[in-house]
């Protein structure tokens, strides 16, 4: 812009230049003409000083606009290199550096070779860092702006990782502290291991293909905390089917193991039943946990949660929100369009202006919900009973669902280094632009 700037000006000067050079050669041909005839010379010359002054207006009232136009560009420039600046630091305070890309990297590794090379271990692992990545993120949620995201933490994919991290505990407290076998029964033990099963390579293996969110991002502690209570949980339930002697080796005072060969995915009366039926098989006990999250949830929603993030309260008046659910923030990313398209008849116009106010009704919570019902019970059977049944479909899965987490941070890598520096700038300075 600067350079096309310049070409202008400097065409204009020449413009001028040879425009003052025309005047200067018509009023000397006046005065060599017209020498001995004063009454044609005078007007003449007159007329043409006055052409010259305006001649040297015009080009002065340029220049000072030309000198106008440089000090606005480099005060836009000025600005352009401040929100860059802006946007680098942004970026740097939410863990964009050189030690958390590294340390990220690392952990990658580190985890993929106990998985290989020692999955007696993986569940250790799965502790020791749930145990500092789940509060970490969870002190960023809390300070999130502009509304607290705690209660995300009520959410079914999280719920599950606190019930196997409890359940985890508790068995390293019976055989560690106690010293007594018989402190966690073996019935306990399988009905946990049951519904664990299903949820973690049924509902949270589902999860990781459904949820665009959840990536592998390695500066991140936030997304890598999500992509840790998705993915590790398929894994560590990887370890526990097919490599069950691995651990009963070293850790039979933890984990005993010896109801594995017994084992069904669905009850004896088939694969259709009423949830509560069939506690003895894994779909049971899955589904059966399954509704203990869900159930609670609904009411949560009902009696407080649908209203905790509204900006317009029932009367018209501005609400003041500070709560924010996963349910209104899976709403505001485009669902809500979906289920207004799809269920609703509703334009995409009304869809934006219910996220820009968090003010969805009751009948879009019960869809969503519905659909979160669904999805999960399509997961049990068609994703949990082929992991249960095939050990290399396990595997696949796991590495499928690797190649997928990796390719969304890979985008989201290439989003910062080409493109979000030119969106921000032209949403920034749109007004300019236009």
């Amino acid at each position: 812009m600067a350079s096309k700037c310049s070409r202008i000006s400097s065409t204009k000067s020449v413009m001028f230049r040879e425009n003052l050079v025309e005047v200067e050669e018509e009023l000397m041909g006046v005065d060599q003409d017209n020498n001995n005839n004063i009454d044609i010379v005078e007007p003449r010359r007159e007329e043409i000083q006055t052409k010259k002054k305006s001649l040297f207006a015009v080009e002065a009232r340029r220049a000072i606009n030309d000198n106008m136009k440089r000090k606005g560009e480099k005060e836009i420039l000025q600005q352009v290199l401040g929100e860059i600046e802006t946007i680098s630091a942004k970026r740097m305070s939410e863990g964009f550096n050189q030690f958390n890309f590294s340390l990220g990297v690392f952990n990658c590794f580190f985890i993929v070779y106990i998985f290989g090379a020692h999955p007696e271990h993986l569940w250790l692992v799965y502790l020791v860092q749930g145990s500092w990545l789940i509060p970490r993120k969870f002190y960023n949620m809390c300070r999130a702006k502009p509304l607290n995201q705690a209660l995300y933490y009520l959410d079914f994919c999280w719920c599950m990782n606190f019930a196997a991290f409890a359940f985890i505990l508790l068995l390293v407290f019976s055989g560690v502290v106690v010293h007594d076998e018989g402190f966690v029964s073996d019935a306990a033990r399988k009905s946990v291991f049951n519904a664990m099963m299903g949820v973690a390579c049924g509902t949270l293996m589902g999860a990781n293909i459904v949820l665009p969110f959840v990536a592998c991002m390695f500066h991140d502690v936030n997304t890598m905390t999500g992509l840790f209570i998705h993915l590790m949980p398929p894994m560590v339930m990887y370890t526990f089917m097919w490599h069950s002697a691995e651990i009963k080796e070293h850790w039979s005072y933890i984990f005993h193991l010896t109801y594995l060969e017994g084992l069904h995915y669905f009850p004896e009366e088939g694969i259709i039943f009423i949830p509560g039926d069939g506690l003895d098989s894994v779909a049971g006990s899955s589904v059966a946990l399954y509704f203990l999250w869900w159930i609670p949830y609904v009411c949560f929603q009902l009696l407080v949660g649908i209203d905790l993030p509204k900006k317009i309260n029932e009367d018209g008046t501005p609400a003041k929100p500070k709560w924010d659910t996963v349910f209104h923030s899976t709403m505001r990313q485009g669902l809500c369009i979906t289920i207004g398209k799809v269920f609703r008849g509703r334009s995409t116009k009304e869809s934006i202006a219910l996220c820009m106010e968090n003010n969805f009704d009751l009948i879009d919570f019960f869809i969503y919900m519905i659909c979160h019902l669904v999805a999960a019970m399509a997961a049990f059977y068609f994703i949990g009973y082929p992991c249960f049944s095939s050990q290399e479909f396990h595997l696949l899965m796991i590495i499928f669902i690797a190649w997928l987490v990796v390719a969304r941070g890979a985008k989201r890598y290439t989003y910062y280094t080409t493109k979000m520096h030119a969106r921000v700038l032209r949403e920034h300075f749109a007004e300019h632009f236009s």
